[in-house]
């Protein structure tokens, strides 16, 4: 797409204020989205050719979404709802959920394919780049404070959550075929949870 034709297509999408938005147009376009990723790969993907798909337009995507790199993630990680610490003293059984949603989020074949260009994209766009610390943060800071943890004021996630989802993200970057598979999940909990010995608990058997 030129500059010229998304230029026109926020103009024209900047011209009709208040317009409501029709639910099955979002659907399409998040549809033709992730189908197009699948075909061409994030570089090559264009609204033009989303809108085509979608029976759409470009000025309704406009509408929607500032540009492709938000589109794309929105359309590819889709929310997760991280498990919440229920205090049960598993702590094996916790971090395990935390793990198995964070493999459900990025172990899917079109947030692959996307993940190194919208990473790249989302360091650029401060917008973008808060939503994506948003997602992964979820309600971690539960955890935090299950484990004692305390945040500092220039963290901008939660320490678990840096070191499971940026594993997965540098195992999906740097190994590209390399499976987020139940042994991953296995070995992630572990390599967490060794410091707390198996279910000790708090009366100390």
């Amino acid at each position: 797409m030129t500059a010229e034709s998304r230029n026109e297509g926020k103009r024209s999408a900047q011209s009709a204020p208040g317009r409501p938005r029709d639910g099955r147009i979002d659907a399409a376009i998040i549809t033709a989205t992730r189908e197009l990723i699948l075909q061409t790969g994030y570089s090559a993907l264009s609204l033009s050719a989303i809108a085509a798909r979608a029976g759409t337009t470009t000025a309704a995507i406009y509408r929607r979404w500032s540009g492709k790199a938000q589109l794309v993630h929105e359309a590819v990680l889709f929310a997760e709802s991280i498990p919440t610490p229920n205090d049960s003293g598993d702590i094996r059984a916790e971090i395990r959920g935390l793990v198995e949603t964070v493999r459900i989020i990025f172990d899917r074949p079109e947030v692959r394919l996307a993940l190194p260009g919208l990473i790249a994209d989302t360091v650029a766009d401060p917008e973008l780049h808060t939503l994506m610390i948003a997602r992964l943060g979820g309600n971690l800071t539960a955890f935090e404070s299950r484990f004692g943890q305390e945040r500092r004021d220039d963290d901008y996630l939660p320490m678990l959550a840096e070191v499971v989802a940026g594993t997965a993200i540098f195992r999906i970057l740097i190994r590209r075929d390399a499976a987020l598979d139940d042994t991953w999940v296995d070995e992630m909990t572990e390599m967490i949870t060794e410091r707390w010995p198996a279910e000790k608990t708090r009366d100390g058997n």
